[in-house]
């Protein structure tokens, strides 16, 4: 061996390793590859081991003499209810044992497909079906990736022990999810994990809770499930909503993993709830929710999501605990890492309450800007109105944030007399946009033809609000009057009468309406009076004797108006709802004022 002259070769070589190291550091980051980009794809699935595709020389077990006893084959098909006409998928179909008894179902004006990667099961299931004189049958020969379905082609798609042996999950569950029709379903049945008597191999068991948890991740939210079979789950699964490519539900996974566990937690079984929970929660501390139980998600801190379980006006829940807090484990599985009372957390900025940049103060443009602007500086969200509420709502959720209200303006002169309220539509749409969240629908009311104030519209804008809070009851959604200067409802104390005819409905306290209505500066004794009815609290900087909207309307900070004080009242009056800043007429880069106001807010909320 050649060595250089007067050089040690040992340090040479440290040298030349330490500088390779240096260039390679150097060097862009290369993306991770997607592994079901490659033949091998997964072998792990959100901390879960991908099992190994049985092979054909095991046929035979799949038609054993026992396998009726252990898995009641019968039981399942009276489940699925499958009719005659009806197109059905069976992905992983093997020689048919579930194939056949799908084809004598639909009939012969109905179509089985029997999907499978081994043609040599495919074969096999031929001659089944040929001795059994089934002609309804279309043999489809699969890749690993790739289940050859048509869109929108089967009204069922059956995978019986077979997802969990998907090398390529997410790309064979979205085509699944394109084969299905409108209402169409894809059941899943599974070994279970939970039962340790059950005595087949741990990675071809799954749990309840991991199916739940990578059925979302593919777009799916549960149907239905049924626990009478020996040794297994079955469950059924419907495609989530969506917009273009994305799914509209940003929480789908969070939202469908927290329904499974409370449906769980009902059960008699705590095997089954034992998968949804960190190591950190007991099994004891989990109680039985209703089944009527409501599930409102908002952000927590860290990446945590935080469940407001509720029972519709009037019923009680049947128990203090309330609150589910669940967040993702280094695989990316939700887990429930507590099970608790309401309880107030400190935000990032540094108070227990919400705070939330207004639609008036976020500048307009894009939303997907806007939303990742107002997260980007520390706000938990927006307060928004009617124009692309769901698109905003999902730009914030995806960012961990919140959309917190929606702003109405509706006229009672309009639907006075109109019994279906069918002018109130896009109210219903808001409300539908806001469900399943901590949206508060904020109702500015206009009664055209009466003079500020005047009672005597009140009797028809108690019918209308009637309609709205009986949807919004359904639905979980809040309902708070939003008092603005110019409008029929100007003041606090004119939203206040109609407040107190039904207790269902709330009030918005808002700053800069109140100073413009009124010679007093001091919102604090309003506020007690408003205290009961209070759903939410607007505010901005401005000089408590300002005449117009460009001196009541300034950033947070400008102006003599002392935020510390007003949170002062907040507390001693109880008040925990969100707080929404607004900035209409405010000038300059809404950036820079957001900047200005998020800063006077921590400044106010230090202890």
């Amino acid at each position: 061996m050649h060595t250089l002259p007067f050089v040690d070769s040992s340090s040479f070589s440290g040298w030349l390793a330490s500088a390779f190291s240096t260039m390679l550091a150097l060097l862009p980051a290369l993306p991770a590859q997607d592994p079901e980009s490659s033949a091998q794809g997964r072998t792990h699935f959100l901390g879960r081991e991908v099992a190994a595709t049985m092979h054909f020389a095991g046929a035979p077990w799949l038609l054993r003499e026992t396998r009726e006893d252990e898995e009641n084959g019968r039981a399942l098909h009276r489940w699925l209810a499958v009719t005659p006409g009806q197109s059905v998928c069976d992905l992983g179909c093997g020689n048919g044992y579930h194939t056949i008894p799908l084809a004598r179902a639909t009939g012969p004006t109905g179509t089985v497909l029997a999907v499978d990667l081994q043609p040599e099961m495919l074969q096999l299931l031929a001659m089944r079906a040929q001795k059994d004189d089934l002609a309804n049958i279309r043999r489809v020969e699969c890749t690993i990736d790739d289940p050859k379905l048509a869109p929108e082609s089967c009204d069922l798609v059956l995978m019986v022990d077979v997802y969990h042996e998907l090398s390529h999950p997410v790309r064979v569950m979205d085509h699944v999810r394109r084969a299905l029709k409108p209402n169409g379903r894809c059941v899943l049945v599974e070994f279970r994990q939970e039962d340790g008597a059950v005595p087949i191999k741990p990675e071809h068991t799954m749990t309840k809770a991991q199916v739940v948890r990578e059925m979302a991740t593919h777009g799916f939210s549960l149907h239905s499930q049924t626990d009478s079979l020996p040794w297994q789950h079955a469950m059924a699964f419907v495609a989530a909503a969506r917009t273009g490519d994305q799914i509209a539900d940003a929480r789908l996974e969070a939202r469908e993993f927290v329904r499974a566990f409370v449906a769980a937690a009902r059960g008699d079984d705590e095997r089954f709830v034992l998968p949804f929970l960190a190591p950190i929660v007991e099994i004891q501390s989990v109680p039985r929710w209703p089944h009527n139980v409501r599930i409102e998600l908002a952000a927590g801190t860290r990446g945590r999501i935080v469940a407001a379980l509720s029972t519709p006006a009037d019923t009680p829940i049947g128990t203090d605990v309330d609150e589910v807090v669940v967040r993702r484990d280094s695989d990316g599985r939700y887990l429930v890492e507590a099970v608790q009372p309401h309880t107030q957390f400190v935000r990032e900025h540094g108070a227990t309450r919400a705070f939330v940049a207004m639609q008036t103060a976020t500048g307009g443009g894009d939303v997907e800007a806007q939303a990742a602007m107002v997260r980007e500086l520390g706000f938990d969200g927006v307060a928004w109105d009617l124009k692309d509420l769901a698109a905003m709502r999902r730009a914030c959720e995806v960012r961990n944030g919140d959309l917190l209200s929606a702003n109405a303006v509706v006229d009672v002169a309009t639907l006075d007399g109109d019994t279906n309220a069918t002018a109130i539509a896009p109210v219903r749409e808001a409300m539908a946009a806001l469900v399943g969240g901590p949206g508060c629908l904020w109702l500015t009311l206009e009664h055209k033809g009466l003079a500020t104030g005047d009672s005597s519209g009140d009797a028809a804008a108690s019918r209308l609000l009637a309609i709205v809070l009986a949807e919004a009851a359904a639905t979980g959604v809040e309902v708070a009057i939003y008092p603005h200067h110019g409008s029929w409802l100007a003041t606090h104390e004119h939203a206040l009468r109609l407040c107190q005819r039904d207790p269902r409905l709330g009030l918005c306290f808002n700053l800069c309406h109140f100073l413009r209505a009124t010679d007093a500066v001091d919102p604090a004794p309003l506020l007690r009076t408003l205290a009961p009815h209070l759903m939410a609290v607007t505010v901005n900087g401005c000089d408590l004797q300002g005449t117009d909207w460009s001196t009541l309307i300034r950033p947070l900070g400008d102006g003599d108006f002392d935020l510390r004080s007003l949170l002062t009242t907040l507390d001693a009056i109880e008040f925990d709802g969100p707080v929404g800043l607004q900035g209409f007429g405010l000038a300059g880069p809404a950036r820079a004022h957001l900047q200005q106001s998020i800063a006077a807010w921590r400044a106010a909320n230090e202890r």
